[in-house]
């Protein structure tokens, strides 16, 4: 099924293309960087569902400490809206990072699809506007769909698109826990 999933918001181009592959394949509402996210959420998305998955950055926006904990892994931390029905996908340490550490625990050779394994260069690839549709990515995130925290972000992702309002903090706890 081919769905646009407008209230899932993530901030980097790779994670883009990691969400639009494997849950939203109709795409998703792609901004750049964590305080646009943020932005878009706060006022565009005010009393409205709303999804956003950002790096856990140096520069943490300021909406974050309106969220509480609901879940974590190693990479992935989801966080809730004391009051609004928003979730926060913070992403460890960084989208590059998260995958190519992902690749290396699914043993997943990074040249086999075209991408470099040495972390700087794999982030110069990953910060590229292409990243967002580049096929390499795709391939890539096809076939670690069903391994470790790829498939945890997954799980998690496509729980909230298709929960929307009635997510549950236990279901997403369950997931984790499931995952772990």
């Amino acid at each position: 099924m081919n769905r646009r999933v407008d209230f899932v918001i993530p901030e980097c181009y790779v994670d883009t293309n990691l969400v639009e592959t494997l849950v939203c394949t109709g795409g998703c509402n792609h901004q750049k960087g964590c305080n646009q996210v943020a932005k878009i959420m706060r006022e565009k998305f005010s009393n409205r569902f709303a999804v956003g998955i950002i790096d856990a950055d140096k520069r943490r926006p300021s909406y974050l400490d309106e969220f509480n904990d609901v879940a974590a892994s190693e990479h992935i931390k989801l966080l809730r809206h004391h009051s609004r029905p928003h979730f926060i996908i913070l992403v460890y340490p960084a989208a590059d990072g998260f995958i190519l550490s992902c690749a290396d625990a699914a043993g997943v050779k990074m040249s086999d699809f075209g991408l470099s394994h040495v972390l700087s260069e794999f982030t110069a690839q990953t910060k590229n506007v292409m990243s967002s549709k580049d096929a390499r990515f795709k391939r890539l995130f096809k076939a670690m769909e069903d391994v470790g925290e790829i498939k945890l972000m997954k799980s998690v992702v496509a729980y909230l698109v298709d929960s929307a309002y009635q997510a549950s903090g236990d279901d997403i706890s369950a997931i984790f826990e499931e995952m772990a």
